[in-house]
């Protein structure tokens, strides 16, 4: 998973890289790979002066060359962003031009995957900069200098490298680093393949999104935030997006939530809206009071389903004449003025909500395999309900947010493959609206979920069916996740406690697991009904009768664990959320449901491993 960070610091960069790290975790810090000269002089171990020297031999090009003279790029779109916010043309783009004349890429695996030897970190970065098209170039230009460097792991325990390079060639040409950010993502597509690494299904299916990067969650973190302002927002744009009968609505309800809006008009005039960006209002830092500014976030930044082009092709918004000049008159109102006006909550129930779910998922069982223009609006339109039931039932990013982005995934279609308009399902707009409306956890019922949760079914069985098995895999297991805790929640498990492991066959944790199975495989509810009840009860009496033996982790009625110093025979002290994590890894076999227990949904087992991870590439 690359992260690429440009900088105009070599020195700084290659000391932190030397030292101990923020938190202590640079531990045995190691040159891996590198051009022909840093590794005649610097391969090995390496400490803080060496690391300096290595960051004089590294810049040297651009200091002897160039004389020193910075490499200037100027950012366009934040030089827009400040010119919409005031500031004038001169100041805007004075302040959005940086010297970047360092780039930098972490190369990381997932915690799971281990370590790899340091010969073959050497490999891949060696590999990972010829795909770059910094070092054996065809045009024959000169290599760029570079180093990797290997140390501990990171905080979540990830196995990594760093890769520092100077932007300045040693003939004093430029590397080119123009859409670096994809062109990593291909370069480690073709490295997880060469070197037997976890494939990144998302990166297979080219349905990424922008990650998370580790400065928005240290602002987070900053201002007390349960979560990052891009999360927060992908979660109600998306949401919203499919509440609001109109453009109009739309922008209206986001600015009724609390958000900051502004338009992105066609060159030459105020009268057509292309594009937008969002944020969130300023919040204070929670030590120091002091208010920190909100990032401004383009709708692709988001996610690629949301921006403003692709919301107008899967929402269904009302697209009449009339309609246009109110979304027009909306967008350039939201420059001048604050807040808005909310929609009145919704009075759709739920069992009618359940009913239209019903309906919508009987329609997208009509809709051929082929039709991918209307596969993707189902999946976008399905979508939006899940981030709307997650804005109102999750204080962060969970299994309902994995869910709806997953879907959002689903739904990524080319913009030339998209036939305009042409938006069935117009009911799931009063579904959206109630779940948005809701305000308590109310939205997790059981049957509601369970019909949210039965409208997956047909997209996972048209990806399987498009040779996208992974994809319908990897929906199932986050379907089963978020399923689960609902049926935790419904009978008193708090899914944040530590439980038994959803492995303990009869406990109430495992229960809420497998009536969520029954679900997506498409059982007999009431027979898995009279299993579970039949089994619970035999788990009941064992729990009862080892109460207070030593040796033996005491739990409630319910699972919950209620000391931390022994193990609860025959399974281990587990959260109740980490056995319904994505599974990952190709190939490998991992403990399976104990019997009884139904025959998983085609391709798709909770409890083992699959190849492939349900995040964006770019970390």
């Amino acid at each position: 998973m690359p992260n690429i960070v440009k900088g105009s610091n070599m020195g700084g960069l290659l000391r932190y890289l030397a030292g101990p790290g923020r938190a202590n975790e640079h531990t045995d810090p190691k040159v891996l790979a590198g051009d022909i000269v840093t590794m005649a002089v610097y391969a090995g171990g390496i400490d803080v002066a060496r690391a300096t020297e290595l960051a004089r031999l590294l810049d040297s090009p651009r200091q002897t060359v160039l004389r020193g003279e910075p490499v200037l790029v100027t950012n366009y779109r934040r030089a827009h962003a400040l010119i919409a916010e005031g500031k004038s043309r001169r100041e805007a783009f004075d302040e959005a031009t940086r010297d970047q004349n360092v780039w930098h890429a972490s190369l990381s695996l997932d915690p799971k995957e281990g370590q790899l030897d340091p010969e073959v970190w050497g490999a891949i970065a060696r590999r990972f900069m010829t795909q770059m098209g910094f070092v054996d170039r065809e045009d024959d230009a000169p290599d760029v200098r570079w180093t990797a460097i290997h140390h501990g792991l990171t905080k979540n325990g990830g196995d990594h490298i760093h890769i520092a390079m100077s932007v300045v060639r040693p003939d004093g040409s430029l590397a080119d680093v123009r859409r670096d950010h994809p062109r990593s993502q291909d370069a480690a597509r073709v490295i997880e393949h060469e070197f037997g690494l976890k494939v990144l299904a998302s990166r297979e299916d080219r349905s990424t999104e922008q990650a998370t990067r580790p400065d928005e969650r240290a602002r987070a973190e900053r201002v007390g935030a349960p979560e990052t302002d891009r999360e927060a927002l992908r979660r109600r744009v998306r949401g919203l997006a499919l509440a609001a009968e109109s453009e109009a609505e739309f922008v209206r309800e986001l600015r009724g939530a609390g958000m900051v809006v502004r338009p992105r008009f066609a060159k030459g005039g105020t009268d057509e809206v292309v594009g937008y960006a969002v944020r969130m209002p300023a919040q204070n830092n929670a030590r120091t009071g002091v208010a920190e500014k909100s990032v401004w976030y383009g709708g692709g930044q988001l996610a690629k389903d949301l921006t403003l082009s692709s919301m107008r092709g899967w929402t269904g918004w009302d697209t009449s004449a009339d309609a246009e000049q109110a979304a027009v008159a909306e967008w350039s109102r939201s420059m001048t003025t604050r807040g808005g006006r909310s929609t009145a909550p919704s009075a759709m129930s739920e069992q009618d909500a359940i009913r239209q779910l019903g309906r919508w998922s009987t329609y997208m069982g009509t809709i051929p395999v082929g039709d991918r223009d209307a596969w993707a609006k189902a999946a976008s339109q399905t979508a939006g309900l899940f981030a709307a039931a997650s804005v109102r039932t999750e204080t962060k990013p969970g299994p309902l947010d994995q869910v709806s982005r997953q879907l959002a995934r689903a739904g990524q279609l080319p913009a030339h493959q998209r036939r305009p308009q042409q938006v069935h399902g117009q009911g799931m707009r009063a579904v959206a609206r109630m779940l948005w409306s809701m305000q308590s956890e109310a939205a997790s019922k059981v049957a509601l979920a369970a019909a949210l949760t039965e409208c997956l079914l047909a997209i996972m069985d048209m990806l399987a069916e498009r040779d996208r098995t992974q994809a319908a895999k990897t929906l199932a297991a986050h379907a089963h996740r978020s399923l689960t805790q609902v049926h935790m929640r419904a009978v008193g498990i708090d899914p944040t406690r530590a439980t038994v492991p959803v492995t303990e066959v009869g406990s109430p944790p495992w229960a809420a697991a497998r009536r969520s199975l029954a679900v997506i495989n498409r059982e007999d509810r009431e027979l898995v009904e009279n299993e579970v009840v039949t089994t619970s009860q035999g788990w009941q009496a064992k729990r009862i009768a080892m109460q207070g033996r030593p040796g033996t982790l005491q739990v409630d009625e319910l699972g919950h664990v209620l000391g931390e110093n022994a193990r609860w025979s025959p399974g281990r002290t587990a959260r109740a959320a980490a056995p319904l994590t994505p599974p990952s890894g190709a190939g490998k076999s991992g403990p399976t449901l104990p019997p009884p227990g139904p025959k998983p949904y085609p391709g798709y087992n909770p409890y083992g491993r699959e190849r492939g991870r349900d995040q964006g590439p770019s970390r």
